[in-house]
């Protein structure tokens, strides 16, 4: 009952924006991956999913747009951040097709059924060149059972292991590259996502730090 209500809290833009200070340690690990994998450039036209309240907006330099289901966080980031932001679900976008340069999701992925992050990497990968997901995964380590119950107790209703979310991005798209960061409460992968072309195969190449 009372996780519940928390979650219910969470949906609140100044809710959310408090209870980010107590992922500073996993909230890192998403910088670094991004600052490392995702190129920058005044020109490039980028989109952010699942963007919340505009945490992340300050580390693109880019011409930046970004989306979120919840209204709350998207009034917050058009008050307090310079961009485009729209209210949109991830698995229903409405964007022409190469419509930007890199698609981002950040922590996104495990708020998705199965079939909805399915269809939203189908569709990121239609409107950009080069979709970038970073999330937190199950740990790796099979003994770290505390960071396997916090990321269960997640608002986010399915955690996944590294394989089974690289299972649904090499069924939906084709999966370049993978990185995993571990980390005292969540560990977190990066992947580096195009557009499956008729006949290819994933070629995977990644190394955990």
């Amino acid at each position: 009952m009372l996780l519940r209500l928390f979650h219910q809290l969470m949906d609140i833009g100044w809710v959310y924006r408090l209870a980010q200070l107590f992922g500073r340690p996993t909230i890192r690990r998403y910088q670094i991956l991004v600052r490392k994998h995702v190129p920058q450039g005044a020109d490039r036209r980028l989109l952010e999913i699942g963007c919340g309240i505009g945490s992340s907006r300050p580390l693109f330099e880019a011409d930046y747009t970004g989306i979120d289901v919840n209204s709350d966080y998207i009034r917050i980031a058009r008050q307090t951040l310079d961009g485009k932001f729209h209210v949109m679900d991830a698995s229903q976008m409405s964007f022409a097709p190469s419509s930007f340069d890199d698609a981002v999701s950040i922590a996104t992925g495990h708020h998705l059924s199965d079939d909805q992050l399915a269809s939203m990497i189908r569709k990121a990968t239609s409107i950009a060149s080069t979709l970038h997901i970073i999330d937190s995964i199950l740990p790796i380590s099979p003994q770290a059972h505390f960071k396997t119950r916090l990321f269960r107790l997640d608002r986010g209703q399915y955690v996944r292991t590294f394989a089974e979310l690289c299972d649904i991005v090499g069924r939906n798209a084709q999966l370049q590259f993978d990185e995993i960061l571990e980390g005292p409460l969540h560990d977190v992968c990066y992947l580096r996502v195009s557009r499956r072309e008729l006949g290819a195969t994933a070629a995977r190449s990644g190394a955990a730090g």
